[in-house]
């Protein structure tokens, strides 16, 4: 918790710099000698709710964005876990500016209040139902949201998978802090022909991580509350324990359990398990698996296991989620340059690193033009009337985009376009000469401009037929 917050305060100094910086826009040859560019310029104030399972970097992560963005900036931390909320409101007051930002203390009446308040942006981390609620309040007063969510990430092992590597990573994953990770792994579906091996191996590494009795072992945590726990052990009644199911009340213990016997249709499979808990599924279908899984609810991660490249393309396409990790678990959030969300019921935006930044930035479109040759423009002006010279040029010069081709088609359609303008205003030059109306000896820069700006205004403010 506090060596990942404190790798994403020193890789936003390292680079705060260059994303404060505004972006030069490329534009069609209309506007190339405009200044386009975005203007990074900071939302406003932000009201971030925190999350109790890791109540340090789901708090002080999107400040660090906040801060980074120049917002100013109210947090509130969990009240479920009033131990470290007190350490760190202490801390707080301490070290930082209490004229931009504040801490505030409370439960769900005291979230729905601050909700009442016209924020300029708010940031949430918790649950999908309180998700939906927060959602509802900001848009009542139109204000745009961040939600970190979660549900159920599915994790799937192919027969092509290392199995024995997939179960000591999966093992890892999900019984961290005691499976109460929003990404952890929540259930597992293997192929049918390696499930028994994967169950063995699961089983195996439960061992060695943490002993034959893992309420022994300091590296196993404890669900957080009393009605926490009252609502993962009920869900021990999903499927058949096949290993572990052990439970201790007066601990707040529950052992790494794997239940077996589970199908999409069991009552585990219904919401998101938030505990040591390991529901295993199999299939035989892939193609029929990811039709199941897309009819599901879009999760956080999507977790494969597979050394076929051709299935891992066909998960990358077929399967929406907030991020798809290949053979490992949970590493892909330590990645700070990696956008971190989910997507539909597991959540909205984006957040770590430059996304954090991004996520209190509003990023103003700029267009400077210059003042003068403003003869280039008479093209737009009204009237319009038999003007078909006018409408070619505002069509050809003003709308036609670069961006409708690629590759050679677009160099040839660029080429022709200003081989073309260089035509025209060649031979309308050699016209004007001929006419007597621009001597050739007197073409001296601006004044031939005007000279060529005054014979178009007079022609196409005639009829041109």
């Amino acid at each position: 918790d506090i060596r990942f917050t404190d790798h994403e305060i020193g890789h936003t100094i390292r680079n705060l710099e260059e994303w404060m910086s505004p972006s030069k826009i490329k534009t069609d040859a209309a506007y190339a000698a405009d200044d386009v560019h975005l203007y990074p310029e900071p939302r406003g104030i932000i009201m971030i709710f925190g999350a109790w399972n890791y109540p340090l970097q789901l708090t002080m992560i999107p400040l660090i964005g906040a801060i980074a963005a120049g917002c100013c900036a109210v947090i509130k931390p969990s009240e479920i876990v009033p131990n470290s909320t007190k350490v760190l409101v202490k801390y707080f007051r301490e070290y930082m500016d209490c004229d931009c930002y504040r801490i505030l203390q409370g439960g769900p009446e005291i979230a729905m209040k601050l909700m009442e308040q016209r924020w300029d942006h708010v940031f949430f981390t918790g649950s999908t139902a309180i998700g939906k609620k927060v959602a509802a309040k900001a848009a009542a007063n139109l204000i745009s949201t961040t939600l970190e969510l979660g549900g159920k990430s599915p994790t799937i092992v192919d027969e092509t998978a290392n199995v024995d590597v997939a179960a000591r990573r999966i093992c890892w994953g999900k019984f961290m802090n005691t499976g109460q990770v929003c990404i952890a792994p929540d259930y597992v579906i293997v192929h049918k022909s390696k499930k028994e091996e994967f169950i063995a191996s699961v089983k195996k590494y439960i061992t060695e991580f943490y002993g034959d009795d893992p309420s022994q072992t300091p590296d196993y945590a404890r669900i957080v509350n009393d009605r926490n726990f009252e609502r993962v052990k009920s869900i021990l009644e999903g499927g058949k324990v096949i290993f572990g199911g052990e439970t201790n009340a007066e601990d707040r213990y529950i052992a790494p359990t794997i239940l077996d016997d589970v199908t999409f249709e069991s009552n585990v499979m219904d919401e998101e398990i938030f505990g040591p808990i390991m529901p295993i599924l199999e299939y035989e279908d892939f193609p029929a698996l990811l039709d199941t899984l897309r009819r599901r609810e879009k999760p956080l991660v999507t977790y494969f296991f597979s050394t076929n490249e051709q299935s891992i393309d066909l998960v990358k396409r077929e399967l929406s989620s907030g991020t798809l990790s290949v053979n490992d678990t949970i590493t892909f959030v330590c990645i700070p340059q990696l956008p971190f969300g989910g997507v539909g019921h597991s959540g909205q935006g984006r957040y770590h690193g430059k996304a954090s930044f991004e996520a209190f930035t509003n990023y103003k479109s700029v267009h400077c033009r210059n003042a003068g040759m403003e003869f280039a423009n008479d093209v737009r002006y009204p009237p319009f009337k038999n003007s078909k010279l006018k409408d070619f040029l505002y069509t050809f010069l003003l709308y036609n985009s670069d961006d409708e081709f690629s590759g050679f088609k677009r160099t040839l359609y660029s080429s022709l376009k200003y081989s073309l303008i260089a035509g025209l205003v060649g031979l309308l030059s050699y016209q004007l000469n001929l006419l007597g109306y621009l001597p050739l000896s007197s073409l001296d820069g601006l004044d031939t401009i005007q000279k060529v700006r005054d014979f178009i205004s007079s022609t196409v403010n005639t009829n041109v037929d």
